[in-house]
């Protein structure tokens, strides 16, 4: 039963990988244009609205930076916590809402910047906007999608 637990949350750590709010703003402090600012390298920005994204985006770098940082630590927490010899429930709780809180306050600086810049874009680049979000959205799914079925298989090919 410990074994089918550990490998049900080692899934859910790795979909989180893929899905973590820190790409919201990229991986900022690994030096990886990422998140939002990948969105806006593929919708053709003008010079004018570069820059006034970029203030806004510099605006919130610092916040951005110790929140991804939050976010960094508490996740690794929660992976020693799971890996941890006889761990408790509780533990595993606690580690996890931890991580939970920290993708919070994550996600909700990304909806205050998403507010600041989406008036600056034109139609067609917020329909360029939406359908990366579309694009990205899809990816996510056929990536839980292989995930759900490497388990079963491996289940159903054990469990025999």
């Amino acid at each position: 039963m410990k074994r089918i637990v550990t490998i049900a949350v080692i899934l859910t750590l790795t979909l989180l990988g893929t899905m973590q709010p820190a790409g919201a703003f990229g991986n900022i402090a690994d030096g990886q244009a990422a998140g939002i600012l990948n969105d806006f390298l593929q919708i053709n920005l003008t010079d004018a609205q570069k820059h006034a994204i970029a203030v806004i985006l510099k605006s919130h770098q610092d916040q951005a930076e110790t929140l991804i940082a939050n976010l960094r630590t508490a996740g690794q927490n929660l992976r020693s916590v799971v890996t941890t010899p006889n761990v408790t429930e509780a533990a595993v709780r606690d580690a996890y809402r931890a991580v939970a809180a920290a993708g919070e306050e994550l996600v909700v600086l990304k909806v205050k910047v998403m507010a600041e810049t989406v008036p600056i874009l034109t139609q067609d680049q917020q329909n360029a906007l939406a359908q990366l979000k579309k694009d990205r959205q899809a990816t996510m799914q056929n990536r839980i999608s292989l995930g759900k079925t490497i388990i079963q298989e491996w289940i159903n090919l054990h469990s025999k």
